[in-house]
Formats: C-alpha cells, structure tokens, sequence
C-alpha cells in the first residue's frame, strides 16, 4: 500500500465506495482498512507534494531576491569602476601611459555619436517597431563633412587595463 499514488489511492477509494453501495452500504473491517491506509498515504504523499511546491516557490522567490541584490551590486561596482577609471585618466594621459606592476595602462580615444532626445532623422535611422538611429551611418556622415541635425561626433577617452 505505501507505494500506491494519490491518484491511485483516490481510485482505492472510488472502487470501495461503489463496492458498498452494491452491498447496501455494508463495509468489511478489511475494505475499512483499505480505505484508511490509502487515505493515510494519500494525505502523506499530497502533503509531501504540497511541501515540495512551497520549497519551490520560496526557492524562487529567493533566485528573484538574490538576482535583484546581485544586479545591485553589479551596478554599484560598474559605477564604482567607472569612477576610478574617470579619476586615473588624467594621471594616465599627462605621463603618457605608465606600467604599474604587471599591468599597462594607457589611453585610447574613440568618437562616440551623441544624440538628441528624440533623434529621429529617418535618413538616418532604421525602422522597426520604432525608430532607431543608425549610429554607424550618422558617423560615417559627420566624418564625411554632412551636418546631421541632431547629432555631434563626441571624442571620447577610455582607460585600458593590460
């Protein structure tokens, strides 16, 4: 009996109720047996299930917890990094780049484009759902000499470690 399913207990159950009703609501003291160990070990066995669905929502609870502390802290330490790189920039470009122990530090400069809130020159955007700037080709364009109304090309320094 203690390996049965609760679906197969609830059945154990189905099958002794219409067994007394053929037989006028009689019972056997075994068929009473039958019923109390399957309604015992149906009870045992949906509680186990009900305490292992419960372990799994508060499991997930705690990943969702833990995922927004995690993607917290990630945001703290990338603004964190940011800063010192900020603050190491000008050391770093007035020497010219400078070797502190095993690591190289140096300057790289890259153009960035910068645009206005709203930015949607259709020449210059590609469409989907929403307008979206084609950074690249508004890039190319400024390079080139063409005014893109609403954009500038921004140079822009970056602290590279080795």
């Amino acid at each position: 009996m203690n390996n049965l399913t609760i679906y197969e207990c609830d059945d154990i159950i189905k099958t002794i109720e219409s067994k007394a009703r053929e037989e006028d609501g009689e019972i056997s003291a075994e068929d009473i047996q039958v019923i109390v160990e399957a309604q015992t070990t149906s009870v045992e066995k949906l509680g186990k299930l009900v305490n292992y669905i419960s372990f799994l929502n508060q499991f997930c609870d705690t990943a969702d917890n833990e995922m927004k502390r995690i993607g917290e802290r990630k945001r703290i330490t990338k603004n964190r990094l940011e800063s010192i790189k900020t603050y190491l920039i000008p050391y770093v470009q007035q020497r010219n780049g400078i070797t502190v122990g095993t690591h190289r530090l140096s300057i790289r400069t890259s153009k960035a484009i910068v645009l206005a809130d709203g930015f949607n020159n259709p020449m210059y955007c590609n469409t989907k759902t929403e307008i979206v700037p084609d950074k690249p080709k508004i890039k190319e364009s400024i390079e080139s000499g063409i005014e893109v109304q609403g954009a500038v090309l921004e140079n822009r320094v970056h602290l590279q470690v080795k």
